[in-house]
């Protein structure tokens, strides 16, 4: 994977890295250019995100919602630090997961 901290690929939107204060707006125009992408199911993969601030989940929030609101549905791949942090704001209840490798 080239080292970058955004990938787009397809219907696949993968995040590297850390997702600290001040990368939101950055997380927000790559969602959105995901979200411009034709296919019905979208994947954002935050497997091998370290760390996400609290204004990032927001934009992932956002990205949810604004898909459902068009008939399409937006899937998350999360590492265990990322479904712990769904798990405690309640989003796991919501959002679509799944860990690296499950189909």
């Amino acid at each position: 994977m080239p080292d970058k901290a955004f990938v787009l690929d397809g219907k696949t939107l993968t995040v590297c890295g850390s997702l600290q204060a001040g990368r939101e707006d950055e997380l927000r125009r790559h969602c959105d250019q995901l979200l411009a992408r034709p296919e019905p199911e979208l994947v954002i993969d935050l497997s091998r995100v370290d760390y996400i601030h609290s204004l990032s989940v927001g934009v992932l929030s956002y990205v949810w919602v604004e898909a459902l609101s068009h008939d399409r549905e937006v899937s998350f791949v999360v590492s265990k630090y990322v479904s712990d942090i769904f798990a405690r704001t309640g989003l796991s209840r919501v959002f679509s997961c799944r860990s690296p490798g499950e189909a």
